[in-house]
């Protein structure tokens, strides 16, 4: 471009070569603003997702204008008699209310409004009776003599709190001496001494209090050796670790079992999670990975192995003989095992972490193309909810009458978008991400037995990653192997409501009774297996929180879909 020192034409031919000398680093100037407020606004972007990582909500939630209308528009006592409220339909999770509200009077039919009630202390916990025995004082004269009768009469009940109580058991063996005859020698028998699982001064109990406490509750060893000190017992958190790295050498067996049984199974999920890990010698800290492979229905377990990095070397060798369904999400470590293995293993995708892409374009701006993307996802989610207490070859049949046709509808549209959509729009990429691999996004139509997403795993990670925030790194690489055997006893404890206590404390007393080289005698220690042996050991109030949360979550959502129709 001329400078103010540049002298100014003279001719027109000047003038015209200077003309298209300006209008070129126009052009140029224009194409680098242009450049620059794409790049801002990306930045714009990527700061408001990073906002809203660290401080806003979490819940990914789907506000559909049509169903804000709707309940600005109903009038109670238009409803047909016996029909839910559309006020009781908000897809509001976080809601307590489960009712089926009608326009009945309230005084007609009782609110099922879930209010705060009475807690009753179960009967098996142990009882003590404190009797307050009546003072001869405070009998009034009148009432004073033989004639009265005294009997208890209960007026309460609570709950006291013991600190844990450590016990010393002093173990002795019987000893038999028999002299011979002239009492120039003895020969001596003694009774054998029941083998351990590690050769500790803790007992089996104490072992499994500690690894509950540090890998199902995410307490960090410090803190217990802060706990335990309350019991005037010092045990260095050294200890503690080598405990613990000790006691996961020998279960590696039963972890090992849990592998190849889920790796039996038609359709498995997969995800992992990073976490770091100190570098020997280097003070700092380098990043690993625990990855979490779940089976299915009849193999219930959640298996966590560990890895130095994430190269896709991790899951081609836990993957190794596995033949069927891998639900995971799109890194590229799942995805290569497709060809890899000539279609062995086939990658259905998750249609959670699509939706996700879209929802976050969502929220930083709402717009038609975003909210009808995200309609097609809640059609999808509610085909499936409502199918979900069906048997595996009836979902199946349903997807191909209900799931098929909206699934190629919504293809049709995504393909549209692109046609339509400029080449740098933010859509284009949460679009792509579908398209590039519809074949997987298809996958769950091949098998009722094929979940549309893989939250179950992402739940599954979410163990260590609590774990993480509290005890910040593995120590080695010892440590992160020994964590994820301790992670795939503990997780799936969880996922089948066992009490971690009860079974890790019964699996290190039998543990040394049984043959490491034959699945024949660890069988019965797999968690469902115990736990059909062992019922009381199941956390009732778990399994009937989850029950009851489905159903409350099942009520809200067909109250919803009934209160959309309504609003066409």
């Amino acid at each position: 471009m001329p400078d103010a020192a540049t002298p100014l034409p003279t001719t027109l031919a000047e003038c015209h070569a200077m003309i298209r000398e300006l209008a070129a680093d126009s052009d140029m100037l224009r194409e680098t603003i242009d450049e620059q407020q794409t790049l801002l606004q990306a930045m714009q972007r990527d700061l408001a997702l990073m906002k809203r990582t660290l401080f806003g909500q979490r819940r990914e939630r789907f506000e559909d204008p049509r169903q804000a209308m709707l309940f600005d528009s109903v009038v109670v006592g238009e409803l047909e008699a016996g029909e839910p409220e559309p006020g009781g339909a908000s897809n509001q999770d976080d809601s307590d209310v489960d009712s089926d509200t009608s326009n009945e009077d309230e005084d007609t039919k009782p609110s099922n409004r879930t209010g705060r009630q009475r807690r009753v202390i179960p009967a098996s916990q142990p009882r003590v009776q404190r009797i307050h025995e009546l003072d001869e004082a405070e009998i009034p004269e009148d009432l004073q003599g033989d004639q009265g009768r005294l009997f208890l009469k209960k007026v309460g009940e609570y709950i006291e709190w013991e600190p844990p109580r450590l016990t010393v058991i002093e173990e002795f063996v019987e000893v038999l001496a028999v002299d011979n005859a002239d009492a120039t020698e003895t020969a001596m028998v003694s009774a054998p001494r029941p083998p351990r699982i590690i050769n500790s001064f803790a007992g089996p109990s104490l072992l499994a209090a500690l690894a509950v406490n540090h890998f199902a509750d995410h307490l960090p060893y410090y803190r217990l050796e802060e706990i335990l000190g309350r019991s005037k017992l010092v045990i260095d958190r050294s200890t503690q670790s080598r405990w613990m790295m000790r006691l996961a050498k020998e279960l590696v067996p039963l972890t090992d079992l849990m592998r190849k049984l889920v790796l039996q199974s038609p359709v498995t999920q997969g995800d992992e999670t990073p976490v770091r890990m100190l570098v020997p010698g280097q003070g700092k800290t380098s990043t690993t990975y625990l990855w979490a492979i779940l089976g299915d229905r009849q193999r219930p377990y959640t298996t966590f192995s560990f890895t130095e990095s994430r190269a896709r070397a991790g899951p081609t060798e836990f993957f190794a003989d596995f033949e069927g369904i891998l639900v995971a999400d799109a890194y590229i470590g799942y995805e290569c095992l497709d060809p890899r293995t000539q279609g062995r293993i086939r990658i259905a995708a998750c249609y959670a972490h699509a939706r996700r892409k879209f929802e976050a374009l969502h929220v930083l701006g709402p717009t038609e193309r975003t909210t009808t993307a995200m309609r097609y996802f809640r059609r999808l989610f509610d085909i499936e909810d409502e199918l979900r207490e069906l048997s595996d070859e009836a979902r199946h049949e349903q997807r191909q009458l209900r799931s098929r046709p909206l699934l190629e509808e919504f293809k049709r549209w995504l393909d549209d978008q692109l046609e339509t959509l400029r080449p740098k729009h933010d859509l284009r990429g949460a679009i792509a991400y579908m398209t590039t691999r519809w074949e997987c996004f298809e996958r769950f139509l091949e098998s009722g037995a094929i979940p549309l997403d893989n939250n179950a795993s992402e739940q599954a990670v979410k163990n260590p990653v609590m774990g993480k925030k509290a005890w910040m790194f593995f120590g080695s690489p010892a440590g992160g192997a020994a964590a994820a055997v301790f992670y795939t006893l503990t997780a799936t404890c969880r996922r089948l409501q066992i009490d971690p206590y009860d079974y890790l404390k019964d699996v290190f007393e039998r543990l040394p009774f049984c043959d490491p080289e034959d699945p024949t005698s660890l069988r019965p220690l797999l968690p469902d297996r115990w736990l059909a042996e062992h019922p009381d050991s199941q956390l009732q109030m778990r399994a009937t929180e989850s029950k009851d949360s489905a159903a409350r979550r099942r009520t809200r959502r067909a109250q919803r879909r009934k209160a959309l129709d309504r609003a066409g």
